[in-house]
């Protein structure tokens, strides 16, 4: 099976990011026993567990684990359409946009003897988004709801205080609508979810956990939904695209995620291979609480030094086209041009003015190869208008947790980055990293104001498509009128299985949905 579609406006995904570097030596020994044995799917992660906490959780790589260990009211299907499909529950009515009812399906058990999924489970874990104590990395998603009514065991009412449009498309089929146990949390005393999910709700649970190696997962004896196909799936965290491919054709993983400079070079014949527009973006971001940054005519100067056309080509060929804006075409708000496009003149005018010519500045970034390529080449642009940028590759994880370090204050070495975030299908989970109040959690432009706040926010309670999207368009205006950021590409997601494997993943193919994957 061969899913390629590379069309100008449907070429868009990010690259692996994030995560935790291990060789691919390093994880396997001879003799190892895979999925030959038709009962255990061995597959990358892109990185290793770092909160299983749907309220405060890392990123993707953590989801994918979720998607597998806990249950939602409703889940994204796998395939080529987003949607939603009944998961945890039986029935959803939204004939009321204000007040939708769930009946949950009877018999769902907890693990660890927490008893079943119940109505008061779904209350507490939605409801915790709104709690202080929990300080909710994605208490967006749930910004809009007043309360959940327990009208029965199974039953509820979720009451919202406005019209948000995301609730079915980024909030409840995503990892905010996710349900944890009461029981289990507050016999933890802790507010909080970390590496150890304390009660699995879905069809998997984790049987094992050795960090930066292995995750390992078994099926759950309490799971009466569709049952899995794979006894055992481990998960290898390996950040390096590289090197989980060379240990997919050697044989000892089953499904890999692939750098998009591999897509030519795979034989569709030897292996399943999956290439699908997806819902990410790319972008070079500019620290501006650096000093050496704090001016921004000499943020606008590195801007307008930056050819993102010519970088993307020199990566990527014709496979990836250029961005235009944060958020990623097909989705509400995606934009098509820039304010501010390439012109080293100008970039050269503005370095004269603010008196910074000879400015010397440092790119960092994760291990990600296709990333070093770009940075080579924005380096040969920065120099053509006399700015000297140096490189530096790092752990991925090391930057992130530097760039996040506000009480120590090391973020503010941190001069230029490059990112790349993934999203749900609805533009509201594109722009919400970018308030004030993720400023050091994952806004690291360190950006933002309580107007733009406003509007933001004003956004995703706007249910008119129209108006909507000029809504978005308008606050990537903002952005890029900062200085602090040059967007590049929104990229594809490519996968190779082998052959007796049916993969599954969401429709941009940024998770491997793990309880949809089969044996051929």
């Amino acid at each position: 099976m061969t899913e390629i579609n590379l069309t100008r406006r449907q070429l868009m995904q990010r690259l692996g990011a994030g995560g935790l570097a291990l060789s691919a030596g390093s994880l396997f020994s001879a003799g190892a026993a895979f999925a030959q044995d038709g009962t255990t799917l061995r597959i990358r992660n892109d990185g290793d567990i770092r909160r299983l906490d749907p309220a405060t959780r890392g990123g993707w790589y953590d989801e994918t684990i979720m998607f597998a260990i806990f249950s939602g009211l409703i889940r994204y299907p796998s395939g080529d359409a987003w949607g939603w499909e009944l998961d945890a529950a039986e029935s959803i009515d939204d004939s009321d946009p204000l007040h939708i009812g769930f009946t949950l399906r009877p018999g769902i058990m907890f693990t660890g003897d927490f008893g079943e999924v119940t109505a008061e489970d779904v209350k507490f874990s939605y409801e915790r988004f709104l709690d202080p104590a929990v300080d909710a990395v994605y208490g967006s998603d749930w910004a809009a709801l007043d309360s959940v009514e327990v009208t029965g065991t199974y039953t509820g009412i979720i009451h919202l205080k406005q019209p948000f449009a995301p609730l079915f498309t980024s909030t409840m089929p995503h990892a905010s609508g996710l349900i944890v146990s009461k029981a289990a949390l507050e016999a933890s005393g802790s507010a909080v979810i970390e590496t150890d999910p304390l009660a699995c709700s879905g069809p998997y649970q984790i049987d094992e956990w050795r960090p930066r190696e292995l995750i390992r997962l078994s099926r759950n004896p309490g799971w009466t939904g569709p049952e899995p196909y794979f006894d055992v799936i481990e998960l290898l965290p390996i950040d390096d695209l590289t090197a989980a491919e060379t240990a997919f054709d050697a044989g000892d993983l089953d499904a890999t995620q692939i750098a998009v400079n591999s897509i030519p070079v795979r034989d569709p014949e030897a292996d399943d291979l999956v290439v699908k527009p997806a819902l990410a973006y790319t972008w070079l971001g500019m620290n501006i609480e650096n000093e050496k940054l704090q001016d921004v005519r000499v943020r606008r100067a590195i801007q307008r030094a930056i050819d993102p056309t010519e970088v993307v080509v020199a990566t990527f060929g014709e496979a990836v086209t250029q961005a235009y804006g944060i958020v990623p075409p097909p989705l509400l708000g995606a934009r098509y041009e820039t304010l501010y496009p390439y012109d080293p003149a100008a970039s050269e005018a503005l370095l004269a003015e603010a008196g910074a010519e000879g400015l010397e500045v440092t790119l960092f970034f994760g291990a990600d190869p296709d990333l070093l390529i770009a940075a080579q080449v924005i380096q040969a642009q920065l120099a053509a208008v006399g700015i000297s940028l140096s490189i530096r590759q790092m752990d991925g994880a090391t930057l992130t947790a530097q760039q996040q370090d506000n009480e120590g204050g090391s973020y503010k070495e941190i001069e230029l980055f490059f990112n790349t975030f993934t999203t749900a299908p609805d533009p509201s989970w594109v722009t919400e990293w970018f308030t004030s109040g993720q400023i050091g959690v994952w806004n690291f432009q360190r950006t933002g104001t309580p107007e733009w706040d406003a509007k933001n926010a004003a956004a995703s309670e706007e249910t008119d498509p129209a108006i909507r999207d000029q809504m978005y368009i308008e606050l990537q205006d903002e952005l890029e009128e900062t200085g602090a950021y040059v967007f590049l590409y929104h990229g594809v997601n490519a996968w190779v299985s082998k052959t007796d494997v049916e993969a599954a993943y969401s429709a941009d193919a940024q998770w491997a949905l793990l309880r949809d994957f089969k044996g051929a």
